[in-house]
């Protein structure tokens, strides 16, 4: 445990010495000032000015799915060369020289790596609460909870970006990673829009198919984010299938990860 958890703090550092870790703060703090100037906008619907505290709601709850898809991004650059960093400065070498297994090295660079970007986008939306805070005076409920839960969508993808990356060059396991997030995007989303009530009462004709089995067991990153928004607008979790997303995501980690291991303790260094 004191290994891995030393393989942790040390991911950290190393991740947080890299130029990009520092561009994409910059980025993000930048976006985040940004996004202040919305908050004391006027805006009007059906000819009614809505107050600021409704305005606050609104921004707040784009601004959060904004931040977590953005956090995709920022994983997948910081996960894709992982091991492919370790092998060519001779890290890897240096790191199984000493009493540290193998399975507690990709566990540690990996925790390293999700645990930073956990901190990076927590910070960021408590920000986002904080400006709601200052500028309206009341709180978002279940705002922050929501932050935590779409970090498991974070491990998931800095999982499936080092899996890949030990079969493909770091670019293409980055760029298939991103291709499984936009199928799940486009099936459990078009999920969404066709059991919406809006859409039901607006094309009633229209019935939605239930999905096949496959859209059913496919990674729930998208419904993970669709249940943070629930939390947040207290509404009820339009799910597919009888498995929660949360445990979706973490069997296909668990899996991922198991595999990842087998795989890297096969594998000559």
């Amino acid at each position: 445990m004191n290994s891995f958890l030393k393989i942790v703090g040390y991911t950290i550092r190393d991740q947080m010495r890299l130029k990009s870790f520092y561009v994409l703060l910059g980025l993000s703090i930048l976006f985040v000032l940004m996004i202040r100037g919305c908050f004391n906008g006027q805006y009007v619907v059906s000819g009614k000015q809505l107050d600021n505290i409704t305005v606050a709601w609104y921004v707040s709850k784009f601004v959060f799915q904004v931040i977590a898809s953005g956090m995709f991004l920022i994983v997948i650059l910081l996960s894709m060369n992982i091991f492919s960093r370790d092998h060519e400065d001779g890290s890897l070498v240096l790191f199984l020289s000493r009493p540290v297994f193998r399975w507690q090295y990709i566990l540690g660079r990996i925790a390293g790596t999700w645990f930073l970007c956990l901190v990076f986008m927590f910070t960021l939306h408590a920000t986002i609460f904080l400006t709601v805070l200052i500028k309206t005076g009341t709180t978002i409920p279940g705002y922050l909870t929501a932050s935590l839960v779409c970090s498991i969508n974070l491990l998931f993808i800095a999982v499936l970006v080092c899996f890949l990356s030990l079969y493909l060059p770091d670019f293409i396991s980055a760029v298939f990673t991103v291709g499984i997030l936009f199928v799940g995007y486009i099936s459990d989303g078009g999920y969404q829009i066709l059991n919406s009530e809006f859409f039901k009462t607006a094309v009633p004709s229209i019935a939605a198919s239930p999905p096949t089995l496959w859209r059913v067991l496919y990674p729930k990153v998208f419904m993970v984010q669709a249940y943070a928004d629930s939390i947040i607008s207290q509404n009820i979790l339009n799910n597919m299938g009888h498995l929660h997303p949360i445990l979706n995501v973490s069997f296909f980690i668990i899996l991922i990860t198991t595999l990842m291991i087998v795989a890297f303790n096969k594998k000559e260094i």
